[in-house]
């Protein structure tokens, strides 16, 4: 029996072909956030008055979970003040009046830059690494880490044991790039593949480097056959395959790893270089390859506005404009807005304020009118069994529901409440309607809390 046929999860409708990305003019002030991923707050470097450069350090730290950022516009720091991140968390900004010039920094002492899959092969993967960390790229999509941190071995590898009771550590054999988007109708990766070419064969190159991996996996949307990846692919000997993003949450990468190699990620603390596996998007491989031919870091990044909107469109937007400008470029709100979703409608974060900035971890917007946003109820469960036959991972989530809802939170763990992926299936197929993933969520954080205090 085939993988396909065991499938759980929904199926969603196909997103349209994506246009071409049109890039987006710089907005006349940017909000650089000194964190933009998992992990640790950069320190401003920059002071109010201080004019800098395109591509400039605006924001650094020593610690390992950290990376750098850059000023994406030339002009003037007209503050140092606060901002919300894709979750709605406080987190402090660099302010920065565009002077409209994009005169770029010139950095001394910058290493040569790679224009050949062949010489990045044959480069030290430290020496990449470094380049990539200097580069502050971040894992594309929500709540992603610092790349350089996703790449590089942990400093203490956790071991599982198994049946034999030996631990075991896999290397990583296998790199999957996925130009396929786990959330439609945010369509991001996809639309990057109208950008394939050198710059990414360089990029997946390095990653395949950097993590030791033999063997390249592209994974595109069925019926996509974009002719300037097969011709990488062909060229460098790394393979390609299909998925359909009807098949929803198939791209989350535990799922993937499975349906690509058979491998079972350990959870619920797990991730797929536990089973030797590296997972990269599309995007992230095309920043890695532009970071490395150009010698100079990004300072813009693809990004979809999908949904209620006139023009549903990918973008190439300078991070720290404010999501309200590119929502606007797509013909804006409709008349009576309803919900304005950071990430995708099933696995995203609904915003309240449109002057958050675009940011290295944010991939795009869905937008809903006002009677198309699905309200939730309080009503009580009917017993139907509709998400214990949609949850992908084999949970039961009626149970989980009602146990998080009265406050039963080690009941729950205990019923493997923590292997929850959030992918929002159980509260998409409800007929009573009731907040699933946000009992989840809470129960999930309620847990943690209570651990981390004992």
């Amino acid at each position: 029996m085939s993988i396909l046929s065991l499938f759980k999860g929904v199926r969603l409708p196909r997103s349209p072909e994506p246009p071409p990305p049109r890039p987006l003019s710089p907005p006349d002030k940017v909000i650089i956030p000194l964190r933009q991923h998992q992990g640790r707050v950069c320190e401003p470097v920059v002071e109010p008055g201080q004019e800098v450069l395109l591509g400039q350090v605006v924001g650094a730290s020593e610690e390992f979970e950290a990376a750098a950022v850059h000023a994406t516009v030339s002009g003037k720091v007209e503050a140092i003040a606060e901002t919300y991140d894709p979750a709605g968390q406080r987190v402090p900004a660099v302010v920065i009046a565009n002077d409209g010039r994009d005169a770029w920094v010139e950095a001394e002492g910058a290493p040569p830059t790679l224009s050949e899959v062949e010489v990045v092969q044959k480069t030290r993967p430290t020496r990449l690494l470094k380049r990539l960390r200097e580069a502050g790229l971040v894992r594309s999509g929500l709540l992603g880490l610092p790349l350089h941190v996703d790449l590089s071995p942990p400093m203490a590898p956790r071991a599982y044991m198994f049946m034999t009771g030996i631990p075991v550590v896999r290397p990583i054999d296998t790199l999957i790039v996925k130009a396929v988007d786990h959330d439609p109708p945010v369509v991001t990766n996809q639309a990057a593949l109208a950008e394939a070419g050198e710059e990414l064969a360089l990029g997946i190159a390095a990653l395949a480097r950097i993590a030791g991996a033999r063997r390249v996996v592209i994974v595109l949307p069925a019926g996509v056959e974009p002719p300037g990846v097969a011709q990488l692919a062909a060229r460098h000997e790394w393979e390609t395959t299909h998925l359909d993003g009807r098949h929803f949450p198939y791209a989350v990468d535990n799922l993937l790893v499975k349906k690509l190699t058979g491998r079972v990620v350990p959870t619920p603390y797990g991730e797929p270089r536990d089973v030797g596996v590296v997972v990269e998007p599309l995007v992230t491989a095309l920043d890695v390859g532009r970071v490395l031919s150009q010698g100079r870091p990004p300072v813009d990044r693809l990004f979809t506005v999908a949904g209620d909107v006139a023009q549903p469109q990918v973008f190439r937007v300078r991070m720290g404009t404010p999501i309200a400008r590119v929502i606007e470029a797509a013909g804006g709100l409709p008349v009576e807005p309803g919900k304005v979703i950071l990430g995708g409608p099933m696995m995203g974060y609904a915003h309240f304020d449109l002057d958050t900035p675009v940011t290295k971890e944010t991939d795009g917007v869905v937008v809903q009118s006002a009677e198309s946003v699905r309200t939730f109820q309080d009503q009580p469960c009917i017993h139907c069994g509709r998400c214990v036959a949609a949850c992908p991972v084999g949970l039961v989530p009626t149970e989980l529901g009602k146990l998080c809802e009265y406050g039963q939170f080690e009941d729950a763990a205990e019923r493997d409440l923590l292997h929850c992926i959030e992918c929002g299936c159980c509260a998409y197929v409800c007929p009573a309607q009731r907040p699933m993933v946000h009992l989840l969520r809470f129960g999930k954080s309620e847990v943690l809390a209570r651990r981390m205090e004992q």
